[in-house]
């Protein structure tokens, strides 16, 4: 019954910071992105600007996923 309780106040603060329970935040490479669950699959933003799509529906997976085609990219 407790763990049930603090997952809902966690619900509750990732709301008041805008964020909803399928988004998180990363700072990668001194920037800001956001990850966003969107049916399936994971989008990802760059202030406010989609900048890249990751077919997933796993958090780390999409984030894993994300850092090793943009490194492949820098290269």
């Amino acid at each position: 019954m407790k763990t049930k309780k603090i997952d809902t106040m966690a619900r509750v603060a990732m709301r008041s910071m805008g964020l909803s329970v399928k988004e998180k935040r990363v700072r990668y490479q001194d920037k800001i992105f956001t990850f966003k669950y969107v049916s399936g699959h994971y989008e990802v933003f760059f202030e406010g600007e989609k900048v890249d799509t990751i077919e997933t529906d796993n958090i780390n997976q999409a984030v894993a996923e994300y850092k090793d085609k943009h490194n492949k990219a820098r290269r």
